[in-house]
């Protein structure tokens, strides 16, 4: 996908934020490797220049020694997640069990975990941020907008309520996490409806909470995430546009920073996974890219974001069987999803089956949420199969449609191509 100039500044500006791992799904909804037409990816990178440092030369993360937390009745996570924040072991623990049933997409066990947790502990506003986190969560599962307006009153709410946490001392270092989380979102949120500016402003207020954060509890390793998202999202960009002011390459540091709370992590381990997951589809190391999304499959396979991602992953690497293994996934957790009714008709467009593609395909078209780009990209791929089935007349109609709607660049190639061909006696329509 090709971002424009004002885009690719923002996301450098996002990549601080903890939750870019949910603007990466969302920014590789156009991404399109595999077609001649499209661009294949944000940019074309320079290779990395050698790999991650092995497990030995992770930088090493201030803890108690494991024997110490033996006889102790906790997991020994939460005692270490209590240690790096400074924080009641229960809380943590409690904060990590709510967090799995997050992943696995337990909402609702999600939400009554947290509100019993914040009942235990008053003033710590646990449970609205977790409010806000699912609204956006079933958002992304459709990359839509559906909840806009609970998922703004939600964020509205915990803002209040993280207000109010911090005029009290204490938990410092995790209330500015919490705050990076919502503000962050909120940067990736009007970012997706195309808000620049205000996207960038808020990036950079949620970039201030992590930097408190930091400060607050400079062992907290979760933190790392942060960074090497920074590191490596701000380089591939940088990288790629010599508009933007030199940064360097700091892509292989990025990278060992995701591993390390890949590994080591509090909370953030799955978000981890699944930023590298995004790392290696930049870098167009797909099958790397499978790997990542194959440790959060095992874990959480229940998981939308992370099967669609596997999905699309599949397609890049034209594996259309396994693209749409992952697929049927989605469609047998939520058989209401939307968004796998597109990537299931590429996968069956280019797998040599157009007449199953265009049904899933026009199916998604009647979604009452779709956006405009999508709209045009979903007709230009019903323009392909009717091109498969020579069906040229309706083709070129599905392309004229894409490209009233935004101009869609490879809708107007293909209808140039159509008139061409057509000129010169190989087709009518």
């Amino acid at each position: 996908m090709r971002l424009t100039f004002a885009a690719r500044a923002a996301l450098a500006a996002l990549a601080l934020v903890i939750t870019a791992p949910a603007f990466a799904a969302e920014d590789g909804e156009e991404q399109d490797a595999g077609s001649s037409t499209e661009a294949s990816n944000t940019a074309d990178l320079p290779p990395l220049t050698g790999e991650p440092r092995s497990a030995d030369g992770y930088e090493k993360v201030k803890v108690k020694s494991m024997e110490q937390y033996r006889n102790l009745p906790l997991p020994i996570q939460a005692y270490q997640g209590a240690e790096q924040l400074d924080m009641d072991p229960e809380f943590v623990n409690a904060v990590q069990e709510g967090l799995e049933k997050l992943y696995k997409r337990d909402y609702n066990g999600a939400r009554d975990t947290f509100e019993a947790l914040e009942e235990t502990f008053p003033n710590s506003a646990v449970a609205a941020v977790v409010d806000t986190l699912v609204w956006q969560a079933l958002m992304l599962e459709n990359f839509d907008f559906k909840y806009d307006k609970q998922y703004w009153t939600s964020s509205k709410r915990a803002r209040e309520k993280l207000e109010k946490a911090m005029k009290e001392p204490g938990a410092e270092g995790w209330e500015h996490l919490l705050m990076a989380t919502i503000v962050g979102i909120e940067s990736i949120h009007t970012m997706r409806k195309s808000e620049y500016i205000k996207a960038l402003s808020l990036a950079f207020d949620a970039m201030g909470h992590i930097e408190q954060s930091k400060q607050a509890t400079p062992d907290f390793v979760d933190l790392k995430l942060a960074d090497g998202l920074y590191n490596y999202w701000r380089s591939a960009i940088t990288l790629s546009n010599k508009a933007l002011p030199e940064f360097g390459d700091a892509r292989l540091e990025g990278i060992e920073q995701m591993q390390l709370v890949e590994r080591q992590g509090v909370f953030l381990k799955p978000l981890a996974t699944l930023s590298l997951a995004f790392t290696w589809i930049e870098e167009k190391d797909y099958k790397k890219a499978v790997v990542q999304t194959a440790k959060n499959r095992r874990l959480y396979p229940d998981s939308i974001v992370n099967n669609l991602v596997a999905g699309t992953t599949f397609i890049y690497m034209k594996d259309y069987d396994n693209a749409l293994e992952a697929l049927a996934q989605v469609e047998r957790v939520d058989p209401k999803n939307q968004r796998v009714k597109y990537w299931k008709g590429v996968a069956l467009l280019r797998s040599g089956k157009p007449e199953e593609a265009l049904a899933s395909l026009q199916s998604y078209l009647d979604y009452e949420y779709i956006e405009d780009y999508q709209k045009s990209w979903t007709l230009y791929r019903i323009g392909q199969c009717y091109a498969r089935q020579k069906k040229w007349g309706e083709a070129y109609a599905s392309y004229q449609a894409a490209s009233k709607i935004d101009g869609h660049k490879p809708s107007k190639d293909a209808m140039e191509r159509l008139k061409n061909r057509k000129k010169k006696g190989k087709i009518d329509f």
